[in-house]
């Protein structure tokens, strides 16, 4: 809001004079004063729109959760009875949460000690392919203590030198526990691994 005041100066100035050039008798009468008041309009402010911007978000990618292998074979479940030795498709466990490294359901296990750790080795199931036995690709991983009673009969004696094989092509050497441990460090043997109540309590290696 602008006031503009345009005579009102002009004429304040006007009446001493007139004041002192006249009589009282004769004065004549003081002009009105005109005050004009001016309104300057202010612009309006942008009306912000009803409508907010989108906002782009950025969406996490899902947690990876290890699948079960296409290649195994729901007709051979582990279970306690020996398995096929050279079986093209991995041994089912049924029911397993590949999500958590656990052991695996009890019974015999065509499989490979990978590593030794806390207390505990880490195992996965094999099949045999292209003449070799290979693991899965990723995801199907287990986890047991080694039971201080278990049972261990290599394929190769026990310091690795020599061949004790039955018929099967399956280990008979008996070895300590000390030296089962130390190959699992090493990411073998290649055995049928038998799990008891969480505890693997024999191993037999298989010979190839």
């Amino acid at each position: 809001m602008t006031i503009t005041f345009r005579r009102a100066l002009v004429a304040l100035a006007v009446l001493p004079l007139a004041a002192c050039s006249s009589t009282p008798e004769a004065a004549a009468p003081a002009p009105a004063v005109t005050v004009t008041v001016t309104e300057t309009a202010t612009p309006a402010a942008p009306v912000a729109s009803a409508t907010p911007e989108a906002v782009p978000t950025e969406t996490a990618a899902p947690a990876q959760t290890p699948q079960v292998s296409a290649d195994v074979d729901k007709e051979d479940p582990i279970s306690g009875r020996i398995p096929k030795i050279k079986a093209a498709k991995f041994q089912y466990d049924e029911g397993h949460d590949f999500s958590q490294v656990t052991p695996s359901a009890d019974g015999v296990l065509r499989g490979r000690l990978i590593s030794w750790g806390d207390g505990e080795a880490r195992y996965v199931p094999v099949r045999y392919a292209g003449g070799d036995f290979v693991g899965p690709e990723g995801g199907m991983t287990y986890a047991a203590p080694i039971a201080q009673s278990v049972q261990f009969l290599s394929a190769v004696g026990c310091k690795g030198d020599d061949q004790t094989i039955n018929s099967a092509s399956l280990g008979t050497e008996p070895c300590p526990r000390a030296r089962l441990i130390e190959l699992a460090g090493q990411g073998e043997p290649t055995a049928l691994i038998t799990v008891k109540s969480g505890q693997i309590v024999k191993v037999v290696q298989i010979y190839y």
